[in-house]
Parts: structure tokens; C-alpha cells; sequence
């Protein structure tokens, strides 16, 4: 039961109870005490107006020994979100939101952190052994512990490997899943596989580029599960359709990124500036984030859900909520709609992308306090696509 429901169910309560006693007391003529017992009543409606949601609502879901771990930590005189990822015996990440952030098994153990393409957080790889221990986070010139607990070594299914390029998605996901609900481990991450809505995304773009014309397209790929089997969707409907497909160059063509982040972040900025030439850069539908769509290339993505609709904003705020200050993802706003059982995908439509940079602002990006895919942006629908 969410906030506001807990509160309008009080708040009626209370307005009924003073009404039972306003009638009873009616009837026995005693009028003064019956003002007395509804004005009760009614101060006890208004503060379960005021309080009855931030008092009654849920915590959130408290974690299990294996699972990813998101809570938030007090550094010195700062509170800072973390996120522990797979939370499992081995290899971790461990994503701070502080830009100088540090952790380790140990206060003098300490690895410094780093930015990661697609994400807004600080990256720290760091192995954990089995079961209840700490990991230290230092940032501002100050640390402190967090208590984890990676349960048993070898217990359950294997965890992701959040190795590589891909990790800081994966973990992206398990944050996702972590904001709607879930407690479950994580046993797989977005880029082992390429969706069959994705699929059809990408042939549904290609369709949509030789409806207007379009003779060939670039193609930016990497090697992962998802980016082989995407680049082979591409590739085949390409060919049904007759258009010749090579890799990013200095022709003037449209450019279709299936890379994971890392390689997408390299090709919009590339086109962003000059070194490759595009007639629009059509992105997969898993790089929908504000620091792949930031720079300057002529971003589209084909999109099944809306992305400024009640649901994802819902995702937005609890995101900002349990992460402040990352950006909001795609594999993110999946994994929450998944852990809440929300309802299959919509139809795609091909939406535009664009930054807006006002003069003097530095052109700088604040996701705090931001309930937006895009903050100083615009995501405009441009087109439906149709069924392939």
C-alpha cells in the first residue's frame, strides 16, 4: 500500500468515526460533546493527511545475504548513496555517488574509483570474500564502513559477471530491480542476451530508415552476446530490404549503434565531433540514458513505453530517491517494471533527442533533484514504426 493510500484511507477513517459519534451523540441530545468528538476526529483526519504517508508508507525491501545491495551511507559529514553489485563471494562492483569516491575490504585497503561510460556514479572494482563483512567507502577526505553480506560461496545459481564493459549496466539493472522490490539475486545481466522486443526494435528501424529512402547504413557493433545478435538483426534486415551496410566512416549515411555503452558513448561522441559523419544516429533501445543521448549527434531510439508517462516518472522519482544523482536507464526502468509485474511492452515509436544548452550554463548536466531521462533536454516522438 503506497503513501497516498495509506493516508486517504486514515484520513476516511477518522472522517467516519467522527461522523458514528456526531450521530450517537446527537441522539442523545448531548450536542457539545458530540462537537467535541468530531473536532477530535477531524484534527486526527488532518494529521493522517499530513503524516499518515511518510509514517505508515513501506520501508524498503530489506536485502538478502547474495543479493545486490543499495543503501546510502554517512562519510564524514556527508550521506552518499552505494550500490553493491552482485553482492556475491568474488568480483564486485561497487558504485558511489561522490566523483572522488574510494573502496575497499579495509580502511588502508582502498582502490580509487573511476567514471564509467553510460553512468553518472564512481566505479570501484572490489573482491569480497563469503558471508557478512564490511566494505569501506571514502570520499571528501573521510570514510566509512557499510556492512554487506555475500552469503555462501557457491550457494544458488552462479552470479552475473559484471566484468568488462558492460558491468556498470548490469548493475544498473540490479538497481532497477532493487527500487521496485526485489531482493533477489542477480544471475544475469542485460548484454547476455539480445530480447525479442529489441529485435524487433532494431528491424522495425531499419524498415523505418528504407521507407525514407535510405541506400546503406553505418554500423557500430561489439562483441558481447546481445551486440553480435543485434548486429546480425541489422545486418539480415538490411539485406531484406536492399540496403548495403559498412562500419562508421565519413559517409554521409545513417549510423545504427548496437554496442553497449562503452562503444556507444565513443560513437556519439565521435559523431558529436566530426570525426564520423551521420545522417542521424539511431541508437538501440537499451542505450536510452542521458549521458549517451547528452551529446551533440542527432540521437533517435525506438522506444515501447512513453517515456515521460505516469509509470516511468514513477521510476524516476524512486529512483532519485534510492540512487540521487545517477542517471536513469533503460535496463534500469526494465528490471523495475519487472520486479513490480508491470504489463508487456507497447508498440515502439522512433523518438528525437536533444540538449538544450543555454548560454552561460556551462552546459553542464545536474541529475540531482531531477525527475527527467534528460535533464536540460527534449524527447520528442517522431514516428510510430510498424510491425517486423
Amino acid at each position: 500500500m503506497n503513501a497516498v493510500l495509506v493516508a486517504a484511507v486514515a484520513l476516511t477513517a477518522a472522517l467516519a468515526l467522527g461522523l458514528v459519534l456526531l450521530l450517537r451523540t446527537r441522539l442523545l441530545r448531548h450536542r457539545a460533546t458530540a462537537t467535541a468528538y468530531f473536532a477530535v476526529a477531524v484534527a486526527g483526519a488532518v494529521l493522517a493527511g499530513v503524516w499518515g504517508g511518510p509514517l505508515l508508507a513501506p520501508a524498503p525491501a530489506r536485502p538478502v545475504a547474495g543479493g545486490p545491495l543499495l543503501d546510502s551511507l554517512v562519510v564524514g559529514a556527508r550521506k552518499v548513496p552505494v550500490l553493491v553489485v552482485p553482492n556475491r563471494p568474488g568480483y564486485n562492483l561497487v558504485a558511489v555517488g561522490a566523483p572522488d569516491a574510494a573502496a575497499g575490504t579495509g580502511r588502508d585497503r582502498l582502490t580509487r574509483g573511476e567514471r564509467r561510460p553510460g553512468s553518472a556514479l564512481t566505479w570501484v572494482p572490489v573482491e569480497l570474500p563469503a558471508g557478512p563483512g564490511r566494505v569501506w567507502v571514502s570520499t571528501g577526505g573521510a570514510s566509512a564502513p557499510l556492512a554487506v553480506d555475500t552469503g555462501r560461496a557457491g550457494g544458488g545459481a552462479g552470479p552475473a559477471d559484471v566484468r568488462g564493459a558492460d558491468g556498470p549496466e548490469c548493475a544498473s539493472a540490479a538497481a532497477g530491480a532493487v527500487v521496485g522490490g526485489s531482493t533477489k539475486p542477480l544471475s544475469g545481466c542485460p548484454a547476455d542476451r539480445l530480447t525479442q522486443e529489441d529485435a524487433a526494435a532494431l528491424r522495425e528501424t531499419v524498415a523505418f530508415l528504407a521507407g525514407r529512402g535510405a541506400r546503406s547504413l553505418a554500423l557500430a557493433e561489439d562483441g558481447s552476446p546481445r551486440g553480435r545478435a543485434a548486429a546480425a538483426e541489422v545486418r539480415t534486415a538490411a539485406a531484406r530490404a536492399g540496403l548495403s551496410v559498412g562500419g562508421p566512416d565519413g559517409g554521409r549515411r545513417p549510423l545504427v549503434v548496437t554496442a553497449g555503452w562503452a562503444g556507444a558513448e565513443a560513437a556519439v561522441r565521435d559523431v558529436a565531433a566530426g570525426r564520423t559523419t551521420a545522417e542521424g544516429t539511431y541508437l538501440a533501445p537499451w542505450l536510452f540514458t542521458a549521458p549517451l543521448l547528452s551529446p551533440s549527434a542527432g540521437q533517435l531510439i525506438p522506444l515501447r513505453y512513453a517515456p515521460n508517462g505516469p509509470a516511468a516518472v514513477e521510476y524516476l522519482t524512486a529512483l532519485g530517491s534510492r540512487l540521487p544523482g545517477e542517471a536513469a536507464t533503460a535496463a534500469g526502468y526494465e528490471a523495475w517494471r519487472a520486479a513490480r509485474g508491470a504489463a508487456g511492452p507497447a508498440p515502439a515509436r522512433l523518438y528525437a533527442t536533444a540538449v538544450l544548452y543555454v548560454p552561460g550554463s556551462g552546459g553542464g548536466h545536474h541529475h540531482e533533484e531531477s525527475t527527467s531521462w534528460l535533464p536540460s533536454g527534449m524527447i520528442v516522438p517522431v514516428a510510430p514504426l510498424g510491425t517486423a
